[in-house]
């Protein structure tokens, strides 16, 4: 019976309710918690999957399950069947903020609160040796409550751990990548600092930071150009908010904020800045 199947049984207690979505990695399934009485979000190794992709899986798992905060998905339990292995999560009513920025801009004190949960997220990983490396709006989800929960841990990078993928080799979203990233260079917290940025970045203006034809040219420009400035596609923006989003996306690592949670605040101060008439 295939996994998606309404009503099939997944690891011996996860009754599937409906599909969620696919990745170029798994497929998340909503279901029903047969033991424990509830809802949770189950993500499932595609079949077909080589076995780094499995290890790096496994391991999303194990690093979900090791930190606990509001602002992360928390994971319940890891689970293997006749199909394979099984990720099982907290499940978030409500959507991602790509679909939320499909309808435009959020308002700036919408965007305050959801950087300041994120970058509170980040920070608590942060000070686990955990790296996320791949913050864009798909793993941005905002609950219907007001709270946003960062998810995807798929290809985090903890210190403790060996890298799962060859030297050199790319992973995540090119448009929200670090410099270093996408030279296949160190990944460190600032990596995020600067994904984080460039979510701020797009939640206000309804815009990407950088775009390209093609990931090569989008790579390029974001390796040689400056930072954006986000008073070009939003002229009210304050100068105190340009600079901070300029200062979060920086070339060189070290000048950005020290934490997620400096730029979180920083942010949230620009944007109390009375708006800047157009010219």
């Amino acid at each position: 019976m295939p996994v998606h199947t309404q009503g099939s049984l997944l690891g011996g207690r996860y009754r599937v309710l409906r599909h969620l979505g696919s990745g170029g990695m798994a497929s998340v399934l909503l279901c029903h918690d047969e033991r424990l009485d509830r809802e949770v979000a189950v993500k499932r190794l595609h079949a077909d999957s080589p076995d780094d992709v499995e290890r790096r899986f496994v391991r999303e798992a194990k690093l979900g399950a090791s930190l606990n905060h509001p602002n992360l998905v928390s994971v319940f339990d890891t689970a293997t069947d006749d199909e394979g292995v099984l990720i099982v999560m907290e499940y978030v009513e409500g959507e991602a903020l790509a679909r939320a920025l499909k309808r435009g801009p959020l308002p700036p004190e919408r965007v305050a609160s959801i950087v300041r949960d994120v970058g509170s997220a980040l920070d608590h990983a942060h000070a686990q040796g955990v790296v996320h490396r791949d913050v864009k709006p798909g793993n941005v989800l905002l609950r219907r409550d007001g709270v946003t929960k960062l998810v995807d841990l798929g290809i985090a990078t903890a210190q403790d751990h060996t890298r799962l993928t060859h030297s050199g080799m790319v992973l995540g979203t090119a448009a929200y990548m670090a410099p270093e990233q996408l030279e296949g260079g160190e990944t460190t917290p600032a990596t995020d600092i600067y994904a984080l940025a460039v979510v701020a970045y797009e939640a206000l203006t309804g815009k990407r930071a950088r775009e390209g034809r093609t990931p090569l040219e989008l790579a390029h420009r974001i390796a040689t150009e400056p930072p954006p400035d986000i008073r070009d596609v939003m002229p009210s923006a304050s100068p105190q908010a340009a600079e901070v989003l300029a200062r979060a996306m920086a070339r060189d690592p070290g000048e950005r904020p020290g934490s997620a949670g400096e730029l979180a605040r920083g942010l949230a101060r620009a944007l109390e800045e009375p708006p800047t008439a157009p010219t």
